[in-house]
């Protein structure tokens, strides 16, 4: 009899598969996900967060024709680590949930999966307290769990916004994209970590709200109309490499907050 081979229990996604306009010139030949914060890219502190969450296995799906990335995964492997690259597959379009249809087949036969952006970072805490708890909320019947963070009301039409059922609770009412601040309760943004089940990537689909892209954030918030979508409030101190200032603002919190990161974190390709 012929022995399939065992999937990972809960394995993560990690996209970096961006082209980083807004680091233009720099992002055409270096990636943005592996810009340092500190001593580590900021990929590296996104795949030590899921390794620490419980993944089994970390997908990084990459920008295709991209080397840098590859390598620096390459090197982790070698150091042992359950990381794995994949190339994205633009066949499935484009958008930020796109790198989760590459990986349609790997994810069908998983209970949970996780899903993080690889050039967002979030900070203090140890490494994937936030993704632990996701997880055990998804483990008591949540069909998915989201995180979100407060942030400045004068900051909401930046953001895709949660909105809830009721007023400090967890169940998820739908997301809105850059609403006015008028008409926000509380300015919950959603932040790039969810803890998925694979009957999402059905629900995948270019929107031509957003631009005939394959949206992520759209697709939740959707499901969150007539599903089981639960939020989690960040412990954690959210930051991002996106963009320029947003970076700059990165390494004054990591210099301000700095614990080093564990040793096999640093493993050099």
């Amino acid at each position: 009899m012929t022995r399939l081979p065992q999937r990972p229990s809960c394995p993560a996604v990690v996209t970096a598969a961006g082209h980083g306009t807004r680091f233009q010139p720099f992002s055409t030949w270096v990636p943005k996900e592996m810009l340092p914060i500190g001593s580590e890219p900021a990929l590296g502190h996104v795949i030590t967060e899921c390794l620490a969450a419980g993944a089994d296995l970390v997908h990084v799906v990459t920008r295709p024709g991209d080397q840098i990335i590859p390598a620096y995964i390459g090197g982790l492997r070698q150091a042992g680590l359950p990381v794995k690259a994949t190339p994205e597959d633009l066949a499935h379009g484009y958008g930020n949930a796109a790198p989760l249809l590459t990986l349609a087949e790997e994810l069908a036969d998983c209970d949970l999966f996780m899903v993080a952006f690889g050039d967002d970072v979030l900070l203090g805490g140890a490494p994937g307290t936030d993704l632990a708890a996701m997880r055990e909320q998804a483990g008591k019947g949540a069909d998915f769990v989201i995180a979100a963070q407060l942030i400045d009301r004068a900051d909401i039409s930046s953001f895709g916004i949660v909105d809830l059922t009721e007023p400090g609770g967890d169940r998820v009412s739908g997301i809105r994209q850059r609403p006015a601040p008028a008409t926000v309760d509380e300015p919950l943004a959603l932040v790039s970590r969810l803890v998925l089940r694979p009957f999402v990537l059905h629900q995948l689909i270019a929107r031509p709200e957003a631009r005939g892209e394959v949206d992520l954030g759209l697709a939740v918030g959707e499901h969150a109309h007539t599903g089981d979508v639960r939020v989690r409030r960040l412990s954690a101190d959210w930051v991002t490499v996106g963009e320029p200032r947003r970076y700059a603002d990165a390494l004054t919190r990591h210099w301000r907050d700095y614990t080093p990161l564990p040793a096999h974190s640093r493993a050099t390709p």
